[in-house]
């Protein structure tokens, strides 16, 4: 029926909308720290406590769960990055991604700042800081160690200070800390890392004592006041790789629910944002491993935590232990990520990239835009290539649907003619209309299936642009400079001429501008539908989405230009073609 294909046609149209009104809510509304108004959850201790100085909580089933005590994250005083690291003693870090140090005080990595990445497109503009000190505004640390449910032990926790003779870590140099705790358990820890964002921390326990020593080796990552983050496509928060699915919770939801727990074998945990990331990869072949997502309140702030027990270990007498993990602790490089997963065995790394439902397709797009890119030096122009790539694969199907199309077109006066015939007879109406859509071997659902397809090949193109590190602060030609940014321009300030404040939803750039403009074009070549309300709705799309999408990625917004162009060039040849081969051309 007639009427059906146009509720088809409507739905689709409902599809783009809604995707677009999805898409721009990434970027027009921002989301702000998380308050929390659900009642706190608070740990649940057993009878016996653990050492005062030891980042523990034992739970009602008597599982250690690991995690620092709520007065690590509470200095008196905010200081800035350079102040904390000054207060206590640190050990240098220094590699060709990476320069920070290590807090001697709690064998903690929590000053940490990438290199080869910087904050804005400034030349003076600061490197990416992803670790900071607990007396920082916006604390953010790595921290392993040793607990155990055996009371009356001593073990290194938060207020612990280790020694050690090295003088520097480096990518060809590891570092040994060590602590006695004067009660026959000695503590080595070796600390290395890569050229790139990887770390190895080697533990070892020795026992000198007369008693055997149960305990739980931990690993977690924690930060305090998580500065403002977009609600975007990408995953931010806690992630993990536990128990053979990925899990996902973003700050919003874990300061809902408090915590959230886990038991599996191999795997890894950690908190990721857009672009960076703190990872624990630990013995990938343990079971029982206990991993828990948390979210506490300290006097600072809301704390965020994602930490792992290892299954317990007995020490015995004259005997040692050892255990060793890994943390990732950099940009979320996906060519690097991959070779992390093979080299070191780590089991699906890959998904600490959040590709999402359309995983088939963003990775290969990412990869296929990363070779494009390395050919021209532009990812602009990287953008361009793959989307006419992506024109020419659906070629023959928009074709069939511009041809289509064009036999609608052509038959719009005989259809509006059955409409007044018909006016009152809707069954008729439908019957004669169907009737001469087969005579003429006219499809009116056809022009949808371009769309179909491009609905997931959007989604993953946008995913992909989205989280891309070679996007983030790429530049194209004139004034685009960072194609993972909005178009800077304004139309409505005669871009920049007129000193007037305007609402954000109107600061719209000139590649908006022309993305609405030839969607518009590429309207106007369509066969208008029968129902004039439709119309006017179907007319103000192209508006509606300049707007919508206007705040997206620059890049974003330059492929669906391009891709408009494109698709006008195609529908204008076809025309051509048709006249020529009619004797008109």
């Amino acid at each position: 029926m007639e009427q059906n294909n146009f509720e088809k046609r409507n739905l689709i149209l409902a599809i783009v909308v809604s995707a677009a009104i999805l898409f721009a809510a990434d970027t027009i509304f921002p989301r702000k720290n998380v308050p929390v108004t659900t009642p706190r959850k608070t740990a649940v201790t057993a009878p016996q406590a653990p050492a005062q100085n030891s980042p523990v909580s034992l739970n009602a089933e008597n599982v250690i769960a690991a995690k620092a005590a709520s007065e690590a994250y509470a200095p008196q005083q905010i200081l800035t990055r350079e102040e904390a690291v000054d207060k206590f003693a640190h050990v240098p870090l220094k590699t060709p991604s990476l320069s920070g140090s290590i807090r001697l005080k709690g064998a903690r990595l929590d000053n940490l700042s990438l290199i080869k990445y910087r904050e804005t497109l400034a030349k003076d503009s600061p490197n990416i800081v992803l670790f900071a000190p607990v007396e920082t505004a916006f604390p953010y640390f790595a921290e392993f160690g040793w607990v155990t449910s055996e009371p009356g032990i001593s073990l290194p926790g938060a207020e612990t200070v280790w020694q050690t003779d090295d003088k520097e870590l480096t990518d060809k140099k590891q570092i040994t800390l060590t602590w006695d705790n004067g009660e026959g358990l000695k503590f080595f820890r070796q600390i290395s890392v890569d050229e790139n964002y990887m770390f190895k921390v080697a533990d070892r326990v020795e026992n000198y004592g007369k008693k055997p020593v149960t305990l739980f080796n931990y690993g977690l990552v924690g930060r305090t006041n998580v500065p403002p983050v977009q609600r975007g496509a990408v995953h931010e928060g806690m992630v993990g790789y536990l128990g053979g699915s990925l899990k996902e919770m973003n700050y919003e939801k874990i300061a809902k629910e408090g915590q959230a727990t886990f038991k599996t074998t191999g795997g890894w945990t950690g908190i990721t944002d857009k672009y960076w990331m703190a990872v624990l990869a630990f013995d990938q072949q343990a079971q029982n491993v206990f991993v828990k997502f948390s979210e506490n309140e300290t006097p600072n702030g809301r704390h965020y935590q994602a930490d792992y027990l290892m299954p317990p270990v007995v020490v015995a007498p004259g005997g040692a232990v050892h255990t060793s993990a890994h943390l990732f602790a950099g940009a979320k490089e996906v060519k690097l990520i991959d070779a992390y997963e093979k080299t070191l065995g780590i089991e699906r790394f890959d998904l600490t990239i959040d590709f999402g439902w359309y995983y088939f397709l963003t990775k290969p797009f990412f990869f296929i835009l990363s070779y494009f890119y390395s050919l021209f030096g532009n990812m602009g122009l990287a953008i361009l290539f793959f989307a006419f790539l992506l024109r020419l694969a659906m070629f023959p199907i928009a074709n069939k649907s511009f041809e289509n199309m064009a036999k609608m077109k052509k038959l719009q006066p005989k259809i509006e003619e059955l409409q007044e015939k018909y006016a009152d007879d809707r069954m008729r109406l439908s019957e004669e209309t169907m009737n001469l859509y087969k005579k003429e071997k006219v499809n009116p659902a056809a022009g949808c299936l371009p769309l179909l397809i491009q609905i997931p090949v959007f989604f993953s193109l946008y995913k992909v642009l989205y989280f891309s590190l070679e996007l983030r602060q790429a530049p194209f030609y004139g004034w685009i400079q960072d194609l993972s940014a909005p178009d800077p321009t304004s139309v409505f300030t005669l871009f920049g001429l007129l000193n007037w404040p305007i609402p954000a939803a109107l600061n719209i750039g000139v590649w908006p501008v022309l993305m609405g403009l030839t969607m518009w074009i590429q309207q106007q070549m369509n066969p208008k539908t029968p129902n004039k309300t439709q119309n006017m709705m179907l007319a103000a799309m192209p508006w509606v989405m300049m707007f919508l999408l206007g705040h997206l990625a620059s890049g974003l917004v330059i492929y669906w230009t391009w891709s408009n162009i494109l698709s006008i060039a195609q529908q204008y040849a076809l025309k051509f073609k048709r006249k020529k081969a009619n004797g008109k051309a």
